[in-house]
Parts: C-alpha cells; structure tokens; sequence
C-alpha cells in the first residue's frame, strides 16, 4: 500500500495542528485576494459604480490607495504593539472577522454610489492587509530557520489550490445561476465574506500566541509601549543592513506584483475576454500560481533565499517585457484597422508566466523576510513589511496614470522598469551577514 505521507512536503514537521491553524487562514484570505480585488470587483466598481471610463482607473486606483496608505501608517506600529503584549493572534482573527463582514457589505452598492463603495472597500482592504501582516508573523515560530522557504510555498499553494476551487465555484455560478452580467455579482461578494470567516474559525481554535517578548515597557498602554518599541528597532537599523535592503527591494517588485493582482482582470477584458474567458484566464494563472510555489517549496532553502528571489524577478522582468511587446502589436493591430481577430494565444502564455511568478515570488518574498526577521520582533518587522507592501500597493497609481494617459504598452513598460530596480537591489543583500545581524 502507497505511503502517501511521504509526498507531503511538511511530513516530520512538529505543531502539525498549528500549521494547519496557520496555513487556513491563507486560504481564507484568498477569497477577498481573489474574487474582490483581482477578478470581480475592479469591474464592477468600473462598469456599475462609476460608469465612466475616463475616469474608473484612476478613482479604482485612488480607493485602493487609500487603504494601502492607511495600512502602511498603521503596520509598523500595530506589529510593534502585538510583539509588545503577545497580541498576534487577536489581531489576525480581529482582521479576519472584519474584512469578511465588510466584503458581504460590498453587495449593498447599487449603480453610481461611489461614496458607499469607497466607504465599504477600504475598511475592507485595510482589515485583509493587515491581517496579512499578522499572519507572515508566526511564519518564524512554526518553523526552523532551513524550513521557512518549504513552509512558507507550501502554505502558498494550498491557497492558490483554494483559489482554483473559488475559481470553479465561481464559473459554474455564473453558468448554471446565470450570473455572467456584471451586476449580477453581488451573491459572489457575500459569499467571499462567509468563505473569510469560515475558514478563519481553524486559526480561531487551534493557532497559539508565540510567548510575549521579554523586554517589555510596564507602565504604558499598548499603543504607547508599541511606539516606544517601534523607536528603538528604527534606532538599530544600521545593524539590520540586509533586512532594510530587502525591504526596499520588495517596494519595487512588489509593485509588479499588485499590478498583476489588481489589473490583471482588466487588461485581459482590454484584449477581449469575455467574463467566462476571464473566470478560464484567472483559472489557468492561479494554476500556474500553484506550479510556481513548488520552486521556493523545494529549492529556496537548498539554494538560498537570495538567489532564489534572482532567478524569479529575472523570468518576471523577462515576461513583463515581452507583455509590453504584445500590447504594442495589439494596438498597433487596432489603429491600423486591419481585419480578424489579433492572436490571444500569447496572452495565455504570457498568464502562466505571470501567475508562476505571482505564486513563487510571494511565498519566496515572506520566507526571505522571515529568515531576517529578529527574534521576538517577528511582528514588528512583519510590519514594516507589510507597509513596504502596501506603499507598494500605492505605487500602482503611476501604473494606472499612464496606462489612462498613454497606453497599456507604456504602462507595462513601466512595470518592467520597477521590477528592474528591485533586481538591482536585491544584488546587494548577503543573507548570511543578515542572519548574523539577527543574533542567530
């Protein structure tokens, strides 16, 4: 009889049940990643809120923004506050209870409220990103430090294989329920909320507090202690060289990362997917996403985080020049009028490449930062983290000017060079004297 054990990547691990408890909440999470701001709600926002074309990127681009800028304030001091009070796991579950009750809110909009959508998206997006945060956090406390790459892609793909599930929940909602027209979505975004909260209640039961840190600030509130506690690692940033530097790299990349996220449902509808052969093209992305979490899975902790990271921002920036080619020849195609259909096969190609990337370079990112983190300051580095991520986020907004201004070529072109940037970056890390400066 076959031992299927032995094809389970994190079979000998210790806290089994923990692990299960963590990786659920990143199944979670998927539903609000993708159905709310990658597949389904940007065109709602775009063809039933606002209803204006010349304008819908950009306030798209503003809202989200918004709340990537008030998470980007907020997560440095409220990871600093968690590590202060052993506060973690309340503010993971809090995150999670809000963003799903948000998200089945966002059914209220009718045509034209953008006040209301704004108002229901941002606290939304915000509870998502932060909850983000918290939970990239327990990653060093689940795991060794030559486990974190295993651990971190194989949690990635269990949410990517939910996302494929959402995916095909999805489609044959819309075909069997005859939900294809854009303003008949609203069941989709109740049901990503109660799949938020669902999948939460694992996290709820069975994930631990790792122990408060042992230098704390008595005589202080949370908020203050936090503060106090957020000045002192910005005091000592000289000796976390390595660290500050992947940080910065992963403002730049990460960008690429968002714009695939939050635009990759509207360049394909640009190239002519209809809204099933949008759901298929998601579909195969997602697919590959999970194909592309096997590399850091398998290969991150054998060959190093540093290098891995390389060789996955090369075969992005190599893809996002060739989409920028393809879009140039589309609309080179259009202007000249010219008859037929242009070839959407690229397109295709181009997707698996992007969602491989999307799947790998995500969990490659979060292991890597993990590696460097300080021990009992997990969650304060997770937060500034996850303001990199999130002014990251915010960075999209130059990508969504240009695309409006000058065209989509241009804007991929755009994207190429922020991706660029971040490989350059990335060069200059040494993850060897960056675990040294941790103290291990």
């Amino acid at each position: 009889m076959m031992n299927w054990r032995r094809f389970y990547p994190l079979n000998g691990y210790p806290q089994q049940r923990q692990l299960g408890a963590w990786i659920s909440f990143d199944v979670a999470n998927q539903s609000f990643t993708l159905l709310i701001n990658t597949l389904l709600f940007p065109i709602f926002f775009s063809k039933v809120v606002v209803q204006d074309d010349r304008i819908d990127d950009r306030i798209w681009a503003l809202t989200f923004g918004v709340s990537m800028l008030l998470t980007a304030l907020l997560s440095p001091l409220a990871g600093a506050a968690a590590d202060e009070r052993a506060w973690k796991k309340r503010g993971l579950i809090g995150s999670g209870l809000m963003c799903g009750v948000f998200t089945c809110a966002l059914a209220l909009i009718e045509p034209g409220q953008i006040w209301l959508a704004v108002l229901l998206y941002i606290p939304a997006n915000f509870a998502f990103a932060i909850g983000e945060n918290f939970l990239a956090s327990f990653l060093p406390g689940l795991a060794k430090q030559d486990q974190l790459g295993r651990l971190s892609g194989f949690s990635w793909a269990c949410a990517y294989a939910a996302a494929l599930l959402l995916l095909l929940i999805t489609a044959a909602a819309m075909l069997g329920l005859k939900l294809q027209a854009t303003e008949q979505w609203r069941p989709f975004f109740v049901f990503a909320g109660l799949w938020f909260i669902a999948f939460s209640v694992p996290t709820m039961l069975w994930l631990r507090e790792p122990r408060a840190a042992d230098q704390t600030h008595p005589g202080r509130n949370m908020i203050a202690a936090g503060a106090v506690r957020l000045m002192e690692s910005v005091r000592n940033t000289a000796r976390q060289k390595d660290l500050a530097i992947l940080l910065g790299a992963s403002l730049f990349y990460g960008t690429g990362m968002n714009v695939v996220v939050f635009f990759a449902s509207k360049l394909a509808e640009e190239f002519g997917f209809n809204q099933v052969r949008l759901v298929l093209f998601v579909a195969v992305i997602t697919v590959s996403g999970v194909v592309g979490t096997i590399i850091p899975t398998f290969l991150q902790d054998r060959i190093g985080h540093r290098k891995t990271v390389l060789i996955l921002l090369t075969g992005w920036l190599v893809t996002a020049l060739g989409f920028a080619g393809y879009a140039k020849l589309h609309a080179m195609h259009l202007a000249s009028g010219a008859e037929g259909e242009f070839p959407v096969w690229p397109l295709w190609l181009i997707g698996n490449l992007l969602g491989c990337g999307l799947g790998s370079l995500g969990s490659a990112n979060r292991a890597f930062v993990g590696y460097l983190a300080p021990p009992g300051r997990e969650a304060e580095t997770f937060g500034m983290w996850g303001m990199v991520w999130k002014l990251s986020a915010i960075m999209t907004f130059p990508f969504a000017w240009v695309k409006d201004t000058l065209g989509t070529p241009e804007a991929l072109m755009l994207l190429a060079g922020f991706l660029a940037v971040g490989w350059v970056c990335t060069l200059f890390i040494n993850e060897k004297r960056g675990l040294g400066a941790k103290g291990c």
